[in-house]
């Protein structure tokens, strides 16, 4: 992996030094290096739960993979996952596309696949490298987003619980937040220019300031609690101007909501694991109420309520 800093940034877009500190809120990012895919950054995520010894790959029944970066278009990157990890030949795997939500709507179908299937352990890894993507010209995205993969375990009668959740879809911003490039509908655009990681901040900021609160709302309403009966609101980490604005927009104390962006950059569906990992992981939170909230790509957004 790469690092890519804010003096480089400043000195190839001018940026200010402080816009770069205070409204991004990002000094540095983790970059994939040019031979390092998404099923690399997924399978070294994976093999720190099998080093510390918290599961074996023959326990997985479940292997869900996020990604907006496959290796390939097909097949899915959580075959080859499942290769590398030498998980038994009767786990279920598969991908999901689903971005800044993902971890919220990844976390819904292991809850759900376990529940209908009795499934007894899942994996469910997140994994983005949008530098693959991005121009590296574009001003807009390059300060935001970094490279970045988590593994999170979710066993049956584990400790803590995943709550009800809340979805929601607003396909008519999609083009706000987009690769046109690589598709069935352009297959043979350059990812460059025009054709690389497209997003305008300004829609996706007015969607998100629109629609998030009252789905955080609805959420913990759906988990018969009110915002005071959580402990810590684990938002999307999308940059520090749009998570202050969620603060100040539902009145929240700054102290319970987590910002760790600045060392690693908007790691799309990563985000939130990562976030939490940064907080001590679930046994520093034993006893803790946590929402947890992604929005973005899509439209899209959702949330759930843990009880580690």
């Amino acid at each position: 992996e790469g690092r890519l800093e804010n003096d480089e940034l400043v000195a190839r877009f001018g940026f200010e030094p402080e816009f770069l500190d205070s409204k991004v809120g990002i000094h540095s990012r983790r970059i994939a290096g040019p031979d390092e895919a998404v099923s690399d950054m997924a399978v070294s995520a994976a093999e720190i739960l099998f080093d510390r010894g918290e599961v074996r790959p023959d326990e997985v029944d479940l292997l869900i993979i996020c990604t907006q970066n496959p290796d390939y278009c097909l097949p899915t990157t959580a075959n080859l996952v499942q290769d590398r990890l030498g998980l038994r030949d009767d786990t279920a795997a598969f991908d999901i596309n689903q971005g800044c939500s993902g971890y919220i709507y990844g976390l819904s179908v292991a809850k759900s696949m376990m529940a209908s299937e009795d499934l007894r352990c899942a994996l469910f890894i997140t994994s983005e490298a949008y530098s693959k993507v991005m121009d590296p010209n574009d001003r807009y995205t390059v300060p935001l987003f970094g490279d970045g993969a988590a593994a999170t375990l979710i066993r049956a009668g584990g400790q803590g619980r995943i709550g009800r959740f809340t979805f929601g879809t607003d396909g008519s911003g999609a083009d706000s937040l987009i690769v046109r490039g690589g598709g069935s509908r352009h297959p043979d655009l350059p990812r460059k220019g025009e054709s690389a990681l497209y997003m305008n901040g300004r829609a996706v900021y007015n969607f998100m300031i629109k629609r998030v609160p009252p789905s955080l709302e609805d959420c913990v309403a759906r988990n018969g609690i009110t915002f005071a009966d959580i402990d810590y609101f684990v938002f999307h980490q999308a940059s520090r101007f749009m998570i202050n604005a969620l603060i100040k927009r539902l009145n929240l104390d700054p102290e319970k909501v987590p910002i760790i962006m600045s060392e690693i950059g908007n790691t799309v569906s990563s985000t939130i694991p990562i976030t939490i990992e940064a907080m001590g992981g679930p046994a520093a939170l034993k006893g803790k109420r946590v929402l947890i909230s992604g929005f973005g790509v899509g439209l899209s957004w959702g949330a759930t309520v843990i009880q580690f």
